[in-house]
C-alpha cells in the first residue's frame, strides 16, 4: 500500500540555524557551537542525498555534544533513507529519550519499525504521534493502513475518517476509507468515498479499478464496466483491467465480450492462471466445452492447487462426456476445499 511518506529534507531544513560567515577555525570553537557547525553540514549533505557524508557529520556533532536530540533524529532520519532501520531505530529511541514530547521522532520510528516488519510496534508509535499531534493526518492514515492489512477494518475505517477530517483534500485517505468500507459490506459509501478520491486526484488509476469493484457489487454492470474502460484507456498494458471488466462483462451475461477481454489479459501476460480459469468460465457459457477444458487445464499447470479451475474442467469434461475425468477433477476440487465438488460428484453418480 502507498505510504504518506515522511519529508525528511523538508524537516531537517526546518531545523538547521542561520546561516553565518565563519572566520573561525572549526577546533576553536566551543563545544556546543562545534556541534551545531556539524549539525548544519550534515542537514546540508542530506538535502543533497549524500548520505554517508551526512552521517559522518552528525556523528561528530554528537561527538561534541551527546546530548544532542536533533542530530540523533536526523542521523536516523539518513539511515532510514540508506535503508540501515536497525540502527535508525536505535537513533530514535535516543531522540525520544532526550526530547519525548517531538512528534517527528515517534512518528519517524514508527517508519522504520514498519520497515522492519514489526506492525506491532509501529502501530504503537503512530498512536503515540496522533496523541501528541492530533492534526498530523499521515499519522492516522499509517496506523489505518496497518489496521487495514491485519483486518481489522472498522478501526481502519475510523483512522482513515480522522485523516480525512484532519486533511480533507488527502486523496488516498479517501481512498483506503473506500477500501475499508467494501470489506465491510458498504458498497455505496465505498463508491462515494472512491468518487471523492478520484475527484481530488485524477491520477489516481487505482480508484477505477476498485471503484468498479464496488459497483459491481452493486450490481451496477454498466458503470463497472465504464470505470474498466476509463481505466484501460489510461493504462492500456495492464491485464488487471481487462480481467476486472470481463468479470463485469460476464456478469452482466456478455460472455463472448467477456472472453475477448481475457484473451486480451493473456496476450500481455501468458500465464495469468485467473484469465485461464475465467476464460474457461465464460467459454462453458457459450457451450464451448473443448475450449473451456483446455484453459482450465492451462490454469492448473500455472497452479497446481487451482482448485476452481479442477471444478470448472470437471464440469466441461462432463459436457464432453469424459465423466471418468470430471468426477477426478471434482474430487480434486473438494480435496482443496471446494466442498460444493463432493456434491457435484455424487450427483453425477461418480461413486
Amino acid at each position: 500500500m502507498k505510504q504518506y511518506l515522511f519529508l525528511f529534507g523538508c524537516t531537517l531544513a526546518g531545523f538547521v540555524a542561520q546561516a553565518q560567515t565563519d572566520t573561525v577555525r572549526a577546533s576553536t570553537l566551543p563545544p556546543a557551537q562545534l556541534a551545531e557547525k556539524y549539525y548544519n553540514s550534515g542537514v546540508a549533505k542530506f538535502n543533497d542525498k549524500s548520505y554517508n557524508a551526512a552521517i559522518q557529520d552528525f556523528d561528530r556533532a554528537l561527538a561534541a555534544k551527546p546530548d544532542f536530540a536533533k542530530a540523533y533524529y536526523n542521523r536516523a532520519a539518513t539511515r532510514y533513507e540508506l535503508k540501515q532501520y536497525a540502527p535508525a531505530v536505535q537513533d530514535y529511541n535516543e531522540a525520544i529519550r532526550l526530547d519525548p514530547s517531538t512528534f517527528t521522532a515517534w512518528y519517524g520510528r514508527a517508519q522504520a519499525r514498519q520497515a522492519q516488519n514489526l506492525p506491532a510496534e509501529a502501530e504503537q508509535d503512530y498512536s503515540k504521534v496522533t496523541e501528541l499531534k492530533p492534526d498530523y493526518a499521515a499519522a492516522w492514515y499509517d496506523r489505518g493502513a496497518l489496521r487495514f492489512e491485519k483486518g481489522d477494518y472498522q478501526a481502519a475505517l475510523q483512522d482513515f475518517t480522522q485523516a480525512t477530517k484532519v486533511d480533507p483534500k488527502y486523496a488516498y485517505a479517501w481512498h483506503d476509507r473506500a477500501s475499508a468500507e467494501r470489506q465491510l459490506g458498504q458498497p455505496e459509501a465505498a463508491v462515494r468515498d472512491y468518487t471523492e478520491a478520484l475527484r481530488l486526484n485524477p491520477d489516481l488509476h487505482v480508484a477505477l479499478l476498485n471503484r468498479a469493484a464496488a459497483k459491481r457489487r452493486q450490481k451496477d454492470y454498466k458503470g463497472a464496466q465504464e470505470d474498466y474502460s476509463d481505466y484501460l484507456r489510461r493504462r492500456t498494458d495492464d491485464p488487471v483491467g481487462y480481467l476486472g471488466r470481463a468479470g463485469a462483462r460476464y456478469e452482466a451475461g456478455e460472455y463472448q465480450a467477456a472472453v475477448d477481454d481475457l484473451t486480451q489479459a493473456l496476450k500481455l501476460k501468458p500465464d495469468y492462471a485467473l484469465a485461464l480459469n475465467n476464460r474457461a468460465a465464460a467459454y462453458q457459457q457459450l457451450k464451448k466445452y473443448k475450449e473451456a477444458e483446455a484453459d482450465a487445464t492451462a490454469a492448473i499447470g500455472q497452479n497446481p492447487q487451482y482448485a476452481e479451475a479442477y471444478l470448472n474442467r470437471g464440469h466441461a469434461r462432463e459436457m464432453l462426456r469424459n465423466v471418468p475425468g470430471a468426477c477426478a477433477d471434482w474430487r480434486k476440487a473438494a480435496e482443496l476445499g471446494i466442498t460444493a465438488g463432493t456434491a457435484y460428484a455424487a450427483n453425477s453418480g461418480c461413486e
